[in-house]
């Protein structure tokens, strides 16, 4: 925000409330960077694979042999980081969660009663809320 809007601001809600204002910005908590990393690191990893999919299917060009090394790296260390619940719950909404036909596979869930229900991922928003919700500590035990 520049100067000259935030001075404005504060005069305007030092006269609204009568009392002095001043105005900071706040710092986005841990916890929303960490989301925010999260899913910008799914939606990389998945329009990587997108893009891979592509020169593949129109160009005939297959960067398998050159991309492997960089994903698994990647794996690993999603591994290292989110154990392996949380990997392979990562590692089928990149590579399962869309079948073939283009079609989205769901997940299915035990709940409490016994009875099973379906989970469906659309977006990386889905995945990460799907991970807290059953691990309510995902993105804060290491």
């Amino acid at each position: 925000m520049d100067k000259e809007l935030q001075n404005n601001l504060e005069e305007g809600f030092e006269k609204l409330f009568n009392t002095p204002v001043i105005l900071k910005k706040q710092r986005q908590n841990k916890a929303l960077k960490k989301k925010s990393l999260f899913l910008s690191l799914i939606e990389q990893y998945e329009k990587s694979l997108i893009k891979s999919n592509k020169l593949q299917a129109e160009f005939n060009i297959d960067l398998f042999d050159y991309e492997e090394t960089f994903y698994s790296i990647i794996d690993k260390l999603m591994l290292l980081m989110w154990g392996e619940n949380g990997y392979d719950l990562i590692s089928f909404y990149l590579h399962e969660r869309i079948a073939l036909d283009g079609s989205i596979n769901c997940l299915f869930q035990m709940n409490e009663d016994g009875t099973e229900s379906e989970v469906i991922l659309n977006t990386p928003e889905d995945l990460y809320s799907y991970l807290v919700k059953i691990n309510p500590n995902f993105l804060n035990e290491k």
